[in-house]
């Protein structure tokens, strides 16, 4: 067998090699993409009507939240400990002034500090937003 032929078997080999290698790559990020684009299906728990008294303040606060999660198996567990949920609100509005709740910045805050709260009591990070149904300073 002559060199010229050899020479031109390793490249064809060499290209189909590399061709394989780029179909296996182009298929497991196809994948990885069509997994990630999955919808993730959201549960939800309502947490009872509740009345906290705000800090340095005569007036009280009337909330009612929604907890929005993404592990099913989640729910029972929020119903068994609703008690720990809503000892968590009650502590953190009692350290709230009026002021710490005026506008979107304030509520978003509390929302955050709540959904934080609220994940940290379930050592989970499948907590993934505190709705407010109602929430009303009278």
């Amino acid at each position: 067998m002559s060199t010229k032929k050899i020479f031109i078997i390793a490249i064809v080999s060499l290209v189909v090699i590399l061709l394989a290698i780029g179909a296996v790559f182009l298929l497991i990020s196809y994948k990885e993409k069509s997994e990630q684009n999955k919808p993730v299906k959201q549960y939800y728990h309502d947490v009872s009507e509740m009345y906290c008294n705000l800090k340095n303040s005569n007036r009280i606060v009337k909330i009612q939240i929604t907890i929005e999660f993404t592990n099913e198996k989640l729910a029972e567990e929020l119903q068994n400990k609703e008690f720990a949920i809503r000892h968590e609100i009650n502590t953190t509005m009692v350290n709230k002034t009026e002021k710490d709740l005026e506008g979107e910045e304030g509520l978003s805050a509390l929302r955050s500090e709540l959904t934080t709260k609220i994940a940290k009591i379930f050592n989970t990070n499948e907590i993934n937003k505190v709705y407010f149904k109602e929430i009303i300073v009278q």
